[in-house]
């Protein structure tokens, strides 16, 4: 089987990490490079040290990690540094040391360069919100034919959004973090007409890291990228006995190998801008009929996702 060129944009969350080993490992997928953003869970600078680490545990420690930037296009929300502190330590679990260094290009140059360098179109892994690949999209949109698709994990379509959940102090009941992060490099990524596949609360939500899964890894955790896997799980064990813990970004890593795994429609839609801080809806996602059309997945196997993850990451 001819394997997928693949991408990765991520703010290397905790989610983040169990989504880049999965496609680190999965054997069908050709891993071409990271890129990082500081605008979403974890500070820019640990956050692209530890992708490096990840690679380093993983066996591919010189696959080509980019920084990019620290700031939105639009708005300054951000996660609370009570989540950004332990997800920038790693929860304070080992990972080995990456003996080598981001790549001097940002994340911006360093997409463009290997986009306009590929031989074939590649796969683009979105699980850091949109202002990296929004950047690159709407200043250098020559590249959008050297991308076969992105999947982007992001959004609440039909269910409600996860931002209160995570910090009462916003009013926001509609949006996901990703795209709340930043609404407007989220639309430049819609507006570029390169085919996309949305992976949204929708379907995540059917999914959920909950204890009983949780029993299923401490029962087998094979490889390093397991046990690590399992002790970062282990370290933050409230969240996955909080009932609020979903394989967000683990589901759009199984959905870009296995489309399968994940069900929807295609929508159009747009993001939504304005803010309102009494009644914030900006970064809700909306249907409108000159919107956008996108690949959206409103449902999930669990069973199948969750088999295919333990397979990968113990293989």
């Amino acid at each position: 089987m001819t394997r997928i060129p693949v991408l990765i944009d991520t703010d290397v969350d905790i989610d983040d990490w169990m989504a880049i080993l999965f496609l680190s490992m999965h054997p069908n997928v050709d891993l071409r490079g990271i890129t990082t953003t500081g605008a979403g869970a974890s500070h820019l600078t640990p956050g692209t040290r530890n992708a490096l680490n990840l690679l380093q545990l993983t066996g591919k420690p010189d696959v080509p990690v980019a920084k990019g930037t620290s700031a939105p296009l639009r708005y300054s929300n951000v996660f609370p540094q009570s989540i950004r502190g332990p997800i920038d330590a790693v929860y304070n679990v080992p990972l080995p040391t990456n003996p080598n260094q981001p790549v001097a290009d940002t994340a911006v140059e360093f997409l463009r360069k290997t986009l306009e360098a590929a031989d074939e179109p590649m796969h683009i892994l979105a699980i850091g919100g949109g202002t990296n690949l929004g950047t690159l999209l709407h200043e250098h949109p020559e590249v959008a034919p050297k991308i076969g698709r992105i999947v982007m994990m992001g959004g609440a379509v039909y269910v409600p959004g996860n931002i209160a959940v995570v910090d009462p102090d916003y009013t926001n009941q509609v949006a996901e973090w990703n795209f709340f992060l930043d609404p407007l490099g989220g639309q430049y990524l819609f507006d570029s007409g390169v085919p996309t596949t949305l992976v949204p609360l929708d379907a995540s939500d059917h999914v959920p890291l909950n204890l009983p899964f949780y029993d299923r890894l401490q029962q087998r955790h094979t490889t390093p990228q397991a046990a690590f896997i399992y002790q970062v799980r282990t370290a933050d064990i409230p969240f996955v006995q909080s009932g609020t813990f979903f394989f967000w970004d683990p589901l759009a890593a199984a959905t870009l190998v296995d489309p399968t795994v994940t069900s929807g429609k295609t929508l159009k839609l747009r993001v939504v801008q304005e803010l309102d801080e009494e009644a914030d809806h900006s970064a809700q996602l909306v249907e409108d009929p000159s919107g956008a059309p996108i690949d959206v997945m409103l449902d999930a196997n669990a069973d199948a996702f969750y088999d295919l993850f333990l397979d990968t990451i113990n293989s």
